[in-house]
């Protein structure tokens, strides 16, 4: 297997796509920023970031197929292949009907009105906008799985091509509604929904037209199989669980301390930075695989090179997040044709925020590709404990407003950043030492 090269195909292939997914993504914001206006975007923003929690709740199948496929294929034992790519998606549907049930039941339970502080749109309304997002997210959420097939085959490029095609729908869609529909929330909730489940469905036919030896059936779950994913998973289901607090709680957060309009600023400043951390982890994406690969062949000296390299590219990568920051402002106002009244500090804070964000996920992918992710399991536990307390204090009590959540943020993940990097060379120091005895 020529690593180099293939890290560069998907690198190149994922870059071009990514670039180009930014782009239709800047044009898509301020149509729809137009078209909805600046409080109910702040609400479709919430919501978006709500729902979207369901991702992040498969119980760790997903990173787990990742790798597990990844050890199978790279066997070629396609037998095993099937048997893992079966059982997840038998059990991430069951878990999808929980989700759903649970789901439910709190959007008919809860006062939506004051969760999202306002009065714009009815409590009947809001209920009948989450229950349809709902629905459509609980669909894709099972059919996302194409992702970590993707993944775990070194074609992490596919992956980007898909979002690219995802935007693309969406772009055309906004632009129609822009144009001959009366604004409406719900809408613009089916668009992104169903959008997602059709690009779902292709990929994962396009996959398995290629891939026919592993194509899933009932009859190859395994219960066993399950018991192997989560053995890796559970740790990856709690990291998953603290992710949700750390980093899809904050528009909830703004909206309900400080109202929707807040939360259109927010949105939109994360949205430029998070493009950066976006490209960041596609260029680093296809090295899990390619971990997972090298440590089963005991190739420790690739490893420490390829993350020797990644340390060097992250000076860089911290010089342009520092340009970013004093440019910020007058790219929003480029971008949007319109000034929003940002907060100095809110762009500073999310800075500091992709630095410390972006530098973490060098060491994570390491671990979460040969699976040791105990230490990282607890320090996420440590801050989805204290980013809520820490939020809401420095919003209320040090009046820093919506700059406060991000500085809460980046307090609950300083430590992954800190300690991972140690991990991970204590690691490489151990086997290194063990191979040479």
């Amino acid at each position: 297997m020529d690593r180099k090269k293939i890290i560069f195909k998907n690198t190149s292939l994922s870059v071009l796509y990514k670039i180009i997914n930014m782009g239709i993504v800047f044009t898509t914001i301020p149509l729809l920023l137009n078209y909805l206006d600046k409080e109910q975007y702040g609400i479709w923003a919430t919501i978006f970031s709500l729902i979207n929690i369901v991702f992040f709740v498969d119980a760790g199948i997903g990173n787990g197929l990742k790798t597990k496929l990844s050890e199978a294929i790279s066997a070629n034992n396609f037998k095993l292949a099937k048997q893992y790519i079966s059982t997840a998606y038998i059990s991430i549907s069951i878990i999808s009907l929980v989700i759903f049930i649970i789901g439910t039941t709190l959007i008919f339970t809860i006062n939506l009105e004051e969760l999202f502080n306002t009065t714009l749109i009815s409590d009947d309304e809001l209920k009948k906008i989450l229950f349809i997002t709902l629905c459509l997210i609980v669909t894709a959420f099972v059919l996302n799985l194409y992702k970590s097939f993707y993944y775990a085959s070194q074609k992490a490029s596919k992956v980007e091509l898909a979002m690219l095609f995802y935007q693309v729908i969406i772009l055309i869609s906004i632009l129609v509604l822009l144009n001959f529909f009366p604004r409406n929330l719900l809408l613009v909730t089916i668009i992104y929904g169903l959008s997602n489940i059709i690009i779902s469905i292709a990929f994962t036919v396009s996959f398995f037209k290629k891939n026919k030896q592993i194509i899933p059936s009932i009859f190859d779950f395994s219960v066993d199989k399950i018991n192997a994913l989560m053995g890796l998973s559970f740790s990856f289901f709690i990291i998953q669980l603290c992710m949700i607090v750390i980093f899809t709680s904050d528009n909830l957060i703004v909206t309900n301390l400080l109202g929707p309009k807040e939360v259109t600023s927010y949105d939109i400043v994360y949205k430029l930075f998070q493009v950066v951390v976006t490209v960041a982890v596609i260029a680093l994406d296809p090295l899990w695989a390619l971990y997972t690969d090298a440590y089963q062949k005991k190739d420790f000296s690739w490893i420490k090179k390829t993350i020797l390299k990644l340390n060097k590219l992250f000076v860089l990568f911290a010089v342009f997040v520092v340009v970013l920051f004093y440019a910020a402002d007058s790219v929003i106002k480029f971008w949007l044709q319109r000034d929003l009244n940002i907060n100095k500090n809110l762009i500073l804070f999310m800075s500091i925020f992709i630095i410390v964000r972006v530098y973490g996920v060098i060491y994570m992918m390491f671990l979460n590709g040969i699976g040791k992710v105990k230490t990282q399991m607890w320090l996420f536990i440590l801050g989805a404990l204290i980013n809520i307390p820490l939020s809401i204090y420095f919003v209320k009590y040090r009046q820093l407003g919506s700059s406060g959540v991000i500085l809460g943020t980046v307090f609950s993940i300083i430590t992954l950043a800190i300690i991972l990097p140690f991990q991970t060379f204590k690691i490489l120091k151990k086997n290194e030492s063990n191979r040479n005895r």
